[in-house]
This record gives structure tokens, C-alpha cells and sequence, in this order.
């Protein structure tokens, strides 16, 4: 009687610690492993509004008023830049570059022949070397009065805007 109980008394702990041995089952929800933010690095922006295009070179009389954006995300404004225009910043990346203004002009001081259109683009300054693609209207040739009537009629082709991520 007494194997007997001892027999008993070890199946039944035996059956307690195989009942005890779970399989773990998987987090249903496992909480996802953030992905972390990008290491922000440091580099050059560069704006650019471009005075030749081909063959033409944009008359003299005309200037620029630009909005960019700079380092710290702020809006700077320049009036009456004269063409070309450039301007290379440092910025830390993630970086979003916007760049907007119009080409303006005096009609006092417009010569007889007037040489107008639109070049301009956002891009890298890396070793030296500018990156960047221009964008724009055409550039075109023609009298004073020519100008004008087309100014008259489409106010905003001297105008442009333009962004890029970087």
C-alpha cells in the first residue's frame, strides 16, 4: 500500500508539472518597434534665379523680389535683387526649401528691346558644386511696347514658386 501511494503520489505530481509546462502563445497585439526618426545630418541648400536661357539673356532693367525659405524655416524676403541671384544655405535635413517672387521692372526704365522670362530652381550645394534643375517659362524677345502688352495681358508670367525636400 505504501508503493502504492507513492506511486500515486508521483504520478500525480508528474501530471501537475507536465499540465503546469505551457506552450507561450504569441502577444496577440505585440506593440510595434518604433522606427526612429532619421539622424538629422547637415547640408547645403542653393535657390537660384537663372538671367539667360539659350541664347537670351534677360535685359538688365529687369530685378527680382524673392521669398525663401531659410535655415531655421523662417521666410526671407529680398526686393530688387538684381539677376542672376543666388542663395546657398546650411540647413540640418529633413529639410523643406520653398522659394517663390516675381521678376519686376520700372517701365521708365525699359530700353527699346526687352529680353524677359523665367529660369529658377531649388537644389544641393555639395563640394563646390551646384545641383540643381531649372525650371521656367521661356524666354522671349521684344519691343518695349510688346513687353508691355503682354504684361497687360498675363500679369503673372514673370511670376513662379517652387519647393523640394531635402
Amino acid at each position: 500500500m505504501k508503493n502504492l501511494k507513492l506511486l500515486l503520489a508521483t504520478l500525480l505530481i508528474s501530471g501537475m508539472m507536465i499540465a503546469g509546462c505551457e506552450k507561450e502563445t504569441p502577444d496577440p497585439d505585440p506593440t510595434p518597434t518604433p522606427t526612429p526618426d532619421p539622424t538629422p545630418t547637415s547640408s547645403y541648400v542653393m535657390y537660384k534665379v537663372d538671367n539667360k536661357s539659350g541664347k537670351y539673356v534677360m535685359s538688365d532693367c529687369l530685378k527680382l523680389n524673392v521669398t525663401y525659405t531659410d535655415a531655421n524655416g523662417q521666410s526671407v524676403t529680398e526686393n530688387g535683387a538684381t539677376l542672376p541671384w543666388t542663395k546657398t544655405i546650411e540647413v540640418t535635413t529633413p529639410f523643406q526649401a520653398k522659394m517663390e517672387g516675381e521678376i519686376v521692372y520700372n517701365e521708365a526704365e525699359l530700353p527699346d528691346s526687352v529680353v524677359f522670362g523665367t529660369r529658377y530652381g531649388i537644389g544641393t550645394y555639395v563640394n563646390g558644386n551646384g545641383n540643381i534643375t531649372m525650371i521656367g517659362r521661356g524666354f522671349a524677345s521684344g519691343s518695349k511696347e510688346t513687353f508691355l502688352n503682354i504684361m497687360a495681358d498675363r500679369p503673372d508670367y514673370l511670376q513662379f514658386s517652387c519647393e523640394e525636400n531635402f
